[in-house]
C-alpha cells in the first residue's frame, strides 16, 4: 500500500520511456504538486479558528485558486507536457507565497520564494535553460523585494503594517549574498549530478553497443533481465561458411599489420551486409567467416537472404581480385558454402560467452564450403529447394562430403533473368520484391522454441 501511495505521489507510471533526467523531473513535479495540495489543505481548518475573520475570505479564495492551478498542472503532467506542467506548478507556488506575503507583512511566506528559486533546477528539463533561469531569478528577486518593502521601507500589507523594520545597510547585503550563494550552491550541485548522469549514460551506451556487437539484441536483453539465456531450437534456418583459398600461403608473404588490415577490410564489408539482409554474424575463425539467417528472430526468407548476401560477398571479392591483379599483387579468393535445416542456437558458458549454433545443419554447411570451388557459391539441395524460384543454379550432382556421405549440391550463378534489373544482373527488380514478399507471407514461420 505504501509503495502504491509513493508511486501516486511521485507518478512513476508516467515515467515509462523517459530519459532519467525527464523521469526525475516528472517525479519531483508530482511530489511538489502533492505537498502543495496537502499542506494548505491541512492548514485550512486552523486558519478559520486562528486568523482574524476579515482574512477568511481572502485566504480561502486564494486556497481554491491554488487548487485549480495545481489541478491543471497535474493534468498537464499526466499528458506528459514536461515543460508546461512544472512551469504551472511553480507559478502556482509563487502565487500562493505572493498572496500570503501581500496579506500579512510579518508572514514567513516570503521564505517560500527561496524554495521556488531552487526547484526549477530540479523540475525544468535541462534544454529549457532560459525558462529555468527565469523561474530561478524571479522568485529570488521577489524575496529580496518583499524584505526591502516590509523590513526596510516599512510598507503596509493588506491587513496591516510590519511590526519591525531595520536599516537597509544592515539587512539587505547579507540577504542578497545569501540568496546568490544559496542559488549558486544548488546550481553547482545539480550541474555535478547532470555531468555524472551524462557520463554514466555515455558509458552505458558504449556498453550496450559493445554488448550488441557480441550478442543479438533479444539475447542480450534476456541475459540482462534474467542472468541467463536459454538455447532455442529452430526448425528452419540457414548457415553460411566462407573460407579463403590458399590463405596460409599468401599470409606467409605478408606482414602482420598488412595481414590483419586485409582481413579487417574483408570482414568489415561482410559485417555491413548482416543488417542489410537481416542476418546474424556468428563468428570468425582465422580466415573463416560464419553467419546465419532465420535466427534469433523468425524469418521465413532466411535462405534467400543468405544467398543474396553471398552474392554480394562474391562480387566484393571479385572486385578486390581485379584491383590486386592490376597491381600485380597477390589476392585472396573465397569459397562459400550454404545449407538449410534445423539447429539449436544460444549462449553457453560464463566467461567470454558468444552466441553460437549447433546441429547437423552447421556441420553440413561447413562441408558445403569445403566441398565447393574457389570463387563459387555452393549450396545444398535443401537450400536449393528454398531459393530455386529466385536464383539461377547449376546442379553439381551428389558430391561426396567428409563424414557426411553424398550431398546434393548446386552452384548459384545469380538472380534469375526475370528477377533483376536490365543491365544490372545483381540488382533485384520489382518482380523479385513481389515474389520475396509473397514467400514471406505464405511460408510457415521458422520460430525458435526452447528444447
Amino acid at each position: 500500500m505504501f509503495g502504491k501511495i509513493k508511486d501516486w505521489i511521485g507518478p512513476t507510471t508516467l515515467t515509462t520511456g523517459l530519459s532519467d533526467p525527464d523521469a526525475r523531473s516528472v517525479r519531483i513535479t508530482g511530489t511538489v504538486q502533492f505537498f502543495m495540495f496537502v499542506i494548505p489543505t491541512l492548514l485550512a481548518v486552523p486558519i478559520y479558528f486562528t486568523e482574524p475573520p476579515e482574512t477568511h475570505l481572502y485566504s480561502y479564495a486564494n486556497y481554491f485558486l491554488l487548487l485549480l492551478l495545481l489541478g491543471i498542472s497535474r493534468y498537464l503532467l499526466i499528458k506528459r507536457w514536461l515543460i508546461a506542467a512544472p512551469v504551472l506548478t511553480l507559478v502556482a507556488m509563487n502565487y500562493q507565497f505572493a498572496s500570503l506575503t501581500l496579506a500579512q507583512a510579518d508572514d514567513p511566506a516570503p521564505l517560500g520564494f527561496l524554495i521556488t528559486g531552487i526547484l526549477p533546477f530540479l523540475m525544468i528539463p535541462r534544454p529549457q535553460a532560459i525558462t529555468r533561469w527565469i523561474l530561478v531569478i524571479a522568485p529570488t528577486c521577489l524575496f529580496l523585494a518583499t524584505q526591502y518593502y516590509y523590513r526596510v521601507f516599512g510598507g503596509s500589507a493588506i491587513f496591516g503594517p510590519p511590526r519591525w523594520i531595520v536599516p537597509a545597510d544592515y539587512l539587505m547585503p547579507p540577504l542578497v549574498l545569501v540568496s546568490i550563494f544559496f542559488t549558486l550552491i544548488i546550481y553547482q550541485f545539480v550541474k555535478a549530478v547532470n555531468t555524472a548522469e551524462d557520463r554514466l549514460s555515455h558509458e552505458h551506451a558504449q556498453s550496450e553497443k559493445l554488448l550488441l556487437n557480441i550478442l543479438p539484441g533479444e539475447v542480450a536483453n534476456e541475459l540482462k533481465m534474467e542472468g541467463t539465456s536459454k538455447p532455442r531450437h529452430y526448425t528452419s534456418a540457414t548457415v553460411c561458411f566462407t573460407d579463403f583459398e590458399g590463405f596460409t600461403n599468401i599470409a606467409e608473404s605478408m606482414g602482420p599489420d598488412e595481414l590483419v588490415t586485409e582481413l579487417d577490410r574483408c570482414f568489415s564489408y561482410f559485417d555491413s551486409l548482416m543488417d542489410r539482409y537481416n542476418l546474424e554474424k556468428l563468428k570468425t575463425i582465422g580466415d573463416s567467416y560464419m553467419f546465419a539467417g532465420g535466427i534469433p528472430g523468425s524469418n521465413p526468407v532466411h535462405a534467400v537472404d543468405c544467398v543474396m548476401a553471398a552474392l554480394e560477398i562474391q562480387a566484393f571479392m571479385n572486385q578486390m581480385k581485379e584491383i590486386k591483379a592490376s597491381q600485380n599483387l597477390p589476392y585472396w579468393q573465397l569459397r562459400l558454402g550454404i545449407h538449410s535445416g534445423d539447429l539449436v542456437a544460444g549462449v553457453i558458458g560464463e566467461k567470454k560467452f558468444a552466441y553460437d549454433v549447433w546441429g547437423d545443419t552447421v556441420n553440413t554447411a561447413s562441408r558445403c564450403e569445403s566441398s565447393g570451388v574457389t570463387g563459387k557459391i555452393n549450396i545444398s539441395g535443401a537450400t536449393y529447394e528454398l531459393v530455386k524460384d529466385f536464383f539461377a543454379c547449376e546442379y553439381r550432382g551428389a558430391v561426396a562430403a567428409k563424414h557426411k556421405g553424398n550431398i546434393e549440391m548446386y552452384f548459384v550463378h545469380g538472380l534469375l533473368p526475370d528477377l533483376h534489373r536490365s543491365q544490372e544482373p545483381r540488382v533485384p527488380n520489382a518482380e523479385f520484391e513481389k515474389r520475396y514478399a509473397t514467400l514471406g507471407v505464405n511460408r510457415e514461420p521458422s520460430g525458435g522454441h526452447i528444447p
